[in-house]
């Protein structure tokens, strides 16, 4: 039964996952993402109801569009199956506190999509930074109780920190990272965020090895940076949440 109940979850965040996707592909080059159908973006045929399934349409069509054959980015497969698994640590941690899970689900849902908005087009809209903030701000007013004066001299330090460092080595880091970060600062706190840093630098280190190794030549574009920020914060966040337990 238990199996059951996290399954339902697993794929009741994956459509979810296939919603961001959309908003992290549509927004930032101003596309309506109400009215417009969803459609293949080689091709742009419409897509039908029997290709809208979150994960199963991406297996059974095995990675391709099913009217151009045009190999689909693995990108809208990934992002359902991240925000699937995530919803299930959510409930699993969160099932008792409404409001935390309320507002955790809000944060990585605009972390997924502000993943999504810096892989395909190297930028984070400010208004995904902004939602983010207020989310932020929301999740730290569920806590029991909560440290303000400490988090603003988390975000004064961060923010400090790369801003200057982004001016000392320019294209070093871009300033939609910063905002991020600081952002991220808010929540974690310094030593966490240091250590998100850290950590997404690893992961995009991995990510360029594997592409040198793999392609025999660098990256053909600039690393976004913004989708190992992301997950490198929802592992730091559920790391907690183990080591408390």
């Amino acid at each position: 039964m238990i199996i059951i109940v996290y399954i339902s979850i697993f794929y009741f965040g994956a459509i979810f996952g296939s919603f961001f996707t959309v908003l992290g592909t549509r927004i930032p080059i101003k596309e309506n993402f109400t009215t417009t159908r969803s459609h293949c973006v080689h091709c742009q045929h419409t897509l039908q109801t029997t290709d809208l399934f979150p994960i199963v349409s991406y297996i059974c069509h095995r990675g391709k569009c099913a009217y151009c054959t045009t190999k689909i980015d693995p990108m809208y497969f990934a992002s359902e199956i991240i925000s699937g698994f995530v919803t299930c640590l959510l409930y699993h941690f969160y099932a008792t506190d409404l409001l935390q899970l309320l507002a955790l689900a809000f944060m990585f849902s605009l972390l997924l999509v502000i993943s999504i908005a810096d892989y395909l087009y190297l930028l984070i809209p400010d208004r995904f930074q902004l939602l983010l903030f207020f989310g932020v701000v929301f999740h730290q007013m569920t806590l029991p109780t909560t440290d303000w004066p400490a988090a603003f001299i988390s975000f004064f330090v961060i923010f400090s920190l790369l801003f200057f460092t982004g001016l000392a080595l320019p294209g070093g880091i871009g300033g939609g990272d910063v905002k991020l970060l600081s952002i991220l600062s808010l929540a974690f706190g310094l030593e966490p965020t240091l250590f998100i840093i850290l950590l997404a630098s690893l992961f995009a280190g991995f990510c360029f090895l594997h592409t040198y190794l793999t392609n025999g030549s660098s990256l053909q574009r600039r690393l976004p940076f913004g989708p190992f920020l992301a997950a490198s914060a929802v592992v730091v966040h559920f790391a907690q949440m183990v080591l408390v337990l």
